[in-house]
């Protein structure tokens, strides 16, 4: 049976005593104004709740926000999960202040679709209604609500109702459900003690699923709930998801816990911080610019704090723009990435508190980031384009770090489930967008080539500085730059493979590098070069090569130590140097000697080679230490070089 749920909210917006609370009235047949003081003062105070049933039967959440200025507070914390707006507006007033400024809220909190409902119609006349509807739209002008339908209606007599109506489920049809990610997280909007079942948190859960019997994490703090039961638009449930109106029943725990603002999580890893990087936008009816450091209110879920806008890119905010900014409150908050927020501050022509923009958190560092750095700016942009994709957020997050990560590692970054992140690097694997190291670990294509430009850079400036030396060993790289080790095997495979560098033993050089050498000493290393072919499996020791060439040894040692960097020769000992195709010769007997048995002794090994000991036992030593052989008691078995080849 298919689920009668549609996780979309509805929220009306508008100024005060200009319908709201009895359209929902008239919408759900519940009276959302529940608290004494609001029925005397005829006030909404507090946002209220209510199922409301379209005409394919399905039911969303509506939640009825107060219109006095006084209480724009809980306005805004009840615009945090509104897919779709209601924008109220009297017949008899038209637009006002705060119909204005529940749009601007309702706008930077993300609200997708709406409509406007143009009420107490019974109270004017025709020329009346339709000045009021030209009113509205001009006030609709260049908003998200431009082109939406405006339906006069009246709360009282009920005419104009059927049209609204239809034309609020043709905006509830037309708005995909929302897409949840990550695990369940839910500001709690308020909390009461419930007879017969004890403390009940509800509120609008912004991502993932809760289910009877999980246990939750309440945030600030670390108090860890279980589940004892669930609704759903005041209907027992045994699942709870995100843009549903749900109320968690909460076991052993007394109710000064559970105050508004806290989140109920299923995360085991997210935490309250104390500052968040977010992209602000200004309203373009904000006054002045927003001054680096100012100070605001901000609001973000069910919670409000003080918070200082720190602007990344410098320079004052001005209106209608928009910039990466750090806020730092006053006191830790339980944001996570994706979730919106409003801005407010005092200004004077408004007599007090007014909107002036909002934004979405982008990143929940408590480190405190540098204004106009490239590596602070760049991570936050590919972060806010990645918002909603599983798969570009995790690599965004991949490459912001210079290592390798787990899987596990990644879930925890990311604030995704495991069963979201492994599609997602599935796919980016397939994009060749990340490379794996093993089962668990991957890397990111764009830090190995980040680790790639690095290492090029510091060739070069070897290369400039000692023009007579081949290059550099990997491992001195590594050490130099700080690199993960398996970044740069990464990083120096890649560049090999594309011809940028060339290997010679253990060193590394830029492919156009030739060592700077002169005649004579070329013609002298030239000379080595065929004396220690010649020798074959018979090589002369440095001293010996310096005697036959007649060369003093001052001149031949560091021509031989060149023709060992550029892998010419090989060392096997410090005495023991051979020709690059003797060893060559070497590894084929080796193999050779494999194919035939899993295992040879030394003796077998110099009968097919054909040397003395003298040699045989340095070339063994040197194969243990390249990994092409293991020595085991006083024979070989194959290395982890040779393993793929043999059996």
């Amino acid at each position: 049976m298919p689920d009668k749920h549609k996780n979309i909210m509805l929220g009306t917006a508008g100024h005060v005593d200009h319908g709201k609370t009895s359209l929902v009235k008239l919408l759900t047949g519940c009276d959302t104004d529940r608290l004494a003081e609001e029925k005397r003062r005829g006030l909404t105070i507090e946002l209220g709740f209510a199922p409301c049933k379209m005409t394919d039967d399905r039911i969303v959440g509506i939640v009825d926000v107060p219109g006095h200025v006084s209480f724009i507070r809980h306005m805004v914390a009840g615009a945090h999960g509104v897919d779709v707006i209601i924008l109220v507006v009297a017949a008899d007033d038209g637009v006002m202040p705060q119909t204005r400024e529940h749009l601007d809220v309702m706008t930077l909190m993300g609200a997708r679709r709406g409509l406007v409902a143009l009420t107490k119609t019974d109270l004017v006349d025709e020329e009346m209604r339709e000045l009021a509807i030209e009113d509205v739209r001009g006030a609709l002008a260049e908003t998200f609500l431009a082109d939406a339908p405006i339906c006069p209606v009246s709360n009282v007599t009920g005419e104009g109702f059927e049209g609204f109506f239809q034309a609020l489920d043709e905006q509830v049809a037309a708005c995909e459900p929302r897409v949840s990610f990550g695990p369940y997280r839910q500001w709690v909007e308020r909390s009461f003690i419930a007879h017969g079942f004890g403390v009940v948190a509800s509120g609008i859960p912004t991502t993932g699923e809760l289910k009877v019997g999980a246990y939750v994490r309440v945030l600030p703090g670390d108090l860890k709930l279980r589940v004892r039961g669930l609704q759903v638009y005041g209907d027992d449930a045994q699942v709870a998801r995100l843009g549903e109106c749900a109320a968690v029943n909460l076991a052993d725990v007394d109710l000064d816990r559970l105050p508004r603002g806290v989140v109920l999580t299923t995360s085991t890893t997210l935490i309250a911080v104390s500052q968040c990087a977010a992209r602000l936008r200004m309203l373009g009816r904000s006054k002045r610019a927003l001054r680096d450091g100012t100070e605001v209110h901000l609001h973000v879920g069910t919670e409000y704090v003080q918070a200082k806008v720190i602007a990344l890119e410098g320079g004052p905010i001005e209106p209608s723009d928009e910039a990466l900014v750090q806020l730092r409150f006053e006191r830790e908050l339980p944001v996570s990435p994706g979730d919106r927020f409003v801005v407010r501050t005092h200004v004077e022509e408004a007599g007090g508190l007014t909107t002036i923009g909002g934004g979405v958190v982008l990143d929940t560092t408590d480190k405190r980031m540098r204004r106009k750095r490239v590596e602070v700016l760049e991570p936050l942009k590919k972060r806010e384009a990645a918002l909603g994709d599983p798969a570009a957020w995790c690599l965004a997050l991949l490459e912001e770090v210079e290592e390798s990560m787990t899987v596990e590692a990644l879930v925890e970054r990311a604030v995704l489930l495991e069963c979201e992140v492994e599609p997602a690097l599935d796919t980016l694997k397939q994009n060749r967008d990340v490379v794996s190291l093993d089962d668990r670990r991957v890397l990111a294509k764009r830090v190995i080539e980040r680790a790639g430009e690095k290492i090029v850079v510091r060739l070069r400036e070897e290369h400039t500085a000692k023009p007579d030396q081949f290059g550099l060993t990997t491992v001195i790289l590594v050490n130099e730059l700080g690199m993960d080790g398996d970044v740069a095997a990464n990083a120096v495979a890649g560049l090999c493979d594309n011809g940028i560098m060339t290997r010679q033993g253990e060193l590394l050089a830029l492919a156009e590098h030739r060592p700077a050498v002169s005649a004579a000493d070329q013609k002298l290393l030239d000379a080595i070069v065929d004396l220690y072919k010649k020798d074959h499996f018979a090589a002369k020791r440095p001293s010996e090569a310096a005697e036959s060439l007649g060369e003093p040894m001052k001149r031949v040692q560091p021509m031989v130590k060149m023709l060992i960097e550029r892998g010419d020769l090989v060392k096997l000992t410090d005495q023991i140097v051979m020709h690059r195709d003797a060893v060559a010769t070497a590894v084929g007997v080796v193999r050779e000697l494999f194919d035939k048995s899993e295992r040879f002794s030394t003796a077998e090994f110099r009968d097919a080679l054909g040397a003395s000991r003298k040699y045989v036992i340095p070339l063994l030593d040197y194969f243990d230490r390249e990994r092409l052989t293991i020595r085991h008691s006083s024979e070989r078995k194959p290395g982890a070089k040779l393993r793929g080849e043999v059996g």
